[in-house]
């Protein structure tokens, strides 16, 4: 009897060890579970605490310069040197402060220009706004702020990625009113003809945005500046003596309060639309403009199979006047990095 049932009692024991095991790591996943929720909410009570001392309403300093753009919108302008020619910069999409970001390559290039830090409602000090994001509300937000702050063009545009979409409409629209363009990485209207850009990853681009914007009320991108300080560049501008400690902890009070406006998740949405609207532009004859396109952004065309130093030639009429300037390396290098802001100060200085 002993040996008709012995596999039978074997494997009843087996079965017994493995509910054991089962039940044991069915404990555990229930036990990460509930200690990743006390995380969260614990992180995002503590993050929401810190917001109430930090909000930018409660700024005072230089860095804050509010104008009004009409029905109650505020745009914070920053304003660096005296030179005759105004060079307007506009910020990449979702910069959480554009002032603060841009301040190193603002400073070394106010020896020469006025400089002018212009940010888009919803980000850095500017108030929110519920508005469509559409190039029209953002170009006339900008000339009206612009008008405010009594700064007068005609303009140097100096827009980074999406603001080139911008910058070529009011070009576009306003031509007497832009002087030049320095475009940085720009994004190009050209790019919604690739189907990997259109379905890919400009579709990728607005989940993404979705997704972590939700996150934020959670306060993880606070821990990051700390945790992963090379994934916002608090590193690079650790080392820039344009930056103090009351600059870097100002920078990391934006980076955490100012993380996906819902602004900048509107803007996000009407992309493909704005993009659209300039399909046709090229610049004018009598326009000088320097495309300027580093080579870590042109290895990211590339994956897609886009050309966008192809991009940036069809947009040229006049080769006099209208170049393009490959520079190695990442853009953040050309904002943080002492040496490189003044490579790029020389190439600027060369064609304008």
């Amino acid at each position: 009897m002993e040996k008709k049932f012995g596999k039978f009692g074997k494997k009843r024991r087996i079965n017994g060890k493995l509910g054991i095991v089962m039940d044991t790591l069915r404990g555990l996943a229930i036990t990460l579970i509930v200690f990743t929720f006390i995380v969260f909410f614990a992180s995002s009570i503590i993050h929401n605490l810190l917001r109430v001392g930090e909000v930018s309403s409660k700024y005072t300093g230089k860095y804050k310069n509010l104008y009004s753009v009409g029905n109650n919108k505020m745009m914070n302008i920053y304003t660096e040197g005296n030179g005759e020619r105004t060079l307007v910069i506009l910020s990449e999409y979702a910069t959480e402060s554009p002032v603060l970001k841009y301040k190193a390559l603002a400073d070394s290039l106010s020896s020469e220009y006025k400089v002018v830090i212009v940010e888009y409602l919803g980000y850095g000090f500017s108030l929110s706004t519920k508005e469509e994001r559409t190039n029209n509300k953002i170009v006339e937000e900008l000339r009206s702020g612009l008008k405010e702050a009594e700064i007068y063009g005609p303009y140097i545009l100096m827009p980074f990625s999406t603001s080139n979409v911008y910058a070529n409409y009011y070009s576009q629209n306003y031509p007497e009113e832009v002087g030049g363009i320095i475009s940085v990485d720009g994004m190009y209207a050209e790019s919604l003809e690739n189907n990997k850009f259109k379905d890919d990853y400009l579709s990728n681009l607005i989940f993404n945005v979705k997704f972590y914007s939700t996150l934020s009320f959670s306060g993880i991108f606070r821990w990051g500046t700390y945790l992963k300080p090379e994934k916002f560049n608090i590193d690079k501008i650790s080392n820039n003596s344009s930056y103090g400690k009351d600059e870097i902890k100002l920078y990391r009070n934006l980076l955490s309060n100012k993380f996906l406006t819902k602004s900048m998740k509107n803007e996000i949405y009407k992309l493909k639309d704005n993009m659209k609207e300039i399909a046709n532009y090229k610049y004018l004859s009598t326009l000088p403009t320097l495309q300027i396109l580093t080579s870590n952004n042109i290895n990211s065309y590339n994956k897609r199979d886009e050309d966008i130093k192809k991009y940036a030639e069809n947009l040229i009429t006049n080769e006099q006047i209208q170049k393009i300037k490959i520079l190695d390396g990442e853009i953040s290098d050309y904002l943080f990095d002492s040496e490189m802001i003044k490579q790029l100060k020389n190439v600027i200085r060369v064609y304008f």
